[in-house]
């Protein structure tokens, strides 16, 4: 990689390696996710020439400081404070007691749950508390079908709730960090003004899909919903979390940036006691330092001229823009069944971003797409949560991954133009 390449600088050319080093880390895991993030930073910061590019070590650096992580940062000590006080429980029986005694109503209460859990956390956390509450159903439907769907509703969910917000899901966090550094602002209402409608169309989407591939036989169940009451504890979290969240929504009213809003939690929690020096354990600061090392990895990649130089390379640069765009989409649908989401959505923002000026809508349809990528147990955490449980089949994954996934490329690619047209 530090041969002469034709019409690459040495800053391209040593960017480059640090790109295929990080692609194959990433792919295979040799090393954890967030080492391979670290260690990306660190090679950035010593071996790419400030002199041949407008970077510099600072500017390497500062991507740990990034607005997108300090909006992530929020978003975790937002999560840490509802699974500690068991609101994330809360959620999940008041919905429940309201689901009728149908399996598929009771299904319908389990997406929407997990979905709503996945806006505002992580999705591995979602589907960790969810299956819990589905595995004693799951008990009562005994054989039936329905019980593989109850099962697979709650990954499924879990994945495609976190398009909604941009603290939904890393992949999001990428492509919002990516595009500001490109001179395009996405504010929190925006993305949410198409995140979440492909939300909702795909959990519609799963929802009828699972019913017709795994049709019940049965038409009650028995349900046994504890009742839950709300502490005082539990309310200020419940505050805070309304608080924050109208906050990022009004973000164009009241001028303040959505990364300062996010500092609220932590300020509210940290200051109040409701969080202590244990409790910052249940922050994912792995996932923080993955995305940084992606944020980093794309700032090099355009200042180093290495972007640019692959869109020519391969010729995509002489694409009309909305068949790259569905390229795009494709590839990441491709390589988010085989790696993870947040390392798919690393590897290829950075090369969309050159594409020009198209890039705000290829960059969304990457990061929409990774997250309906669903169709293997390590498609992503949530799915082998699922298939860990012992009670589902990896072709009962496939067969309705496979169709979500396909049909998710078109409504992405739909919405994608609707709003960036």
């Amino acid at each position: 990689m530090f041969l002469p390449i034709e019409g690459l600088s040495i800053a391209g050319r040593r960017t480059l390696s640090v790109f295929v080093f990080a692609a194959l880390c990433w792919v295979t895991e040799v090393i954890p996710v967030s080492a391979t993030g670290g260690t990306v930073v660190a090679l950035l910061a010593l071996l790419v020439p400030p002199v041949e590019s407008s970077l510099s070590y600072t500017t390497i650096i500062s991507s740990f400081a990034s607005p997108v992580i300090m909006l992530f940062a929020g978003g975790y000590f937002l999560a840490a404070a509802m699974q500690k006080y068991n609101m994330d429980t809360l959620f999940a029986n008041k919905i429940l007691e309201h689901t009728g005694k149908s399996p598929y109503t009771v299904m319908i209460g389990i997406m929407i749950v997990t979905a709503f859990l996945s806006m505002w956390m992580s999705n591995t956390a979602a589907t960790t508390l969810m299956i819990a509450v589905v595995l004693p159903i799951v008990k009562e439907l005994k054989d039936d079908p329905s019980a593989k769907a109850m099962l697979l509703s709650v990954p499924f969910a879990a994945n495609v709730g976190g398009i909604a917000t941009p603290i939904g899901t890393p992949p999001n966090a990428i492509a919002i960090q990516s595009l500001a550094e490109a001179g395009i602002n996405i504010s929190f209402i925006k993305w949410f003004s198409f995140g979440f409608p492909v939300t909702l169309v795909m959990l519609v989407i799963i929802y009828f899909l699972l019913r017709i591939f795994f049709q019940s036989n049965l038409k009650s169940i028995d349900l046994e919903i504890k009742s839950s009451e709300i502490g005082p504890k539990q309310k200020i979290v419940l505050l805070v979390l309304i608080l924050t969240a109208l906050l990022w929504f009004t973000t164009g009213i009241h001028g303040i940036p959505a990364a300062l809003v996010a500092m609220l939690p932590p300020i509210v929690f940290l200051g109040s006691g409701l969080m202590n020096r244990n409790d910052l354990r249940m922050i994912g600061w792995d996932i923080l330092i993955m995305i940084a090392g992606g944020i980093a990895l794309g700032i090099a990649m355009r200042a180093s001229g290495l972007s640019s130089w692959l869109l020519c390379t391969f010729h995509m640069d002489n694409m009309q823009p909305w068949m790259l765009i569905g390229i795009f989409g494709l590839l990441s649908l491709v390589l988010s069944s085989f790696m993870s989401h947040t390392a798919a959505t690393t590897i290829i923002v950075p090369i969309g971003i050159a594409v020009g000026n198209t890039v705000g809508a290829l960059v969304v349809m990457v990061a929409l797409t990774s997250s309906c990528s669903m169709i293997f147990p390590v498609s992503t955490p949530p799915n082998a949560i699922a298939y860990g449980s012992g009670l589902i089949r990896q072709k009962d994954m496939v067969r309705a991954g496979l169709v979500i996934a396909i049909l998710s490329l078109f409504i992405n690619y739909g919405i994608v133009r609707l709003f960036f047209g």
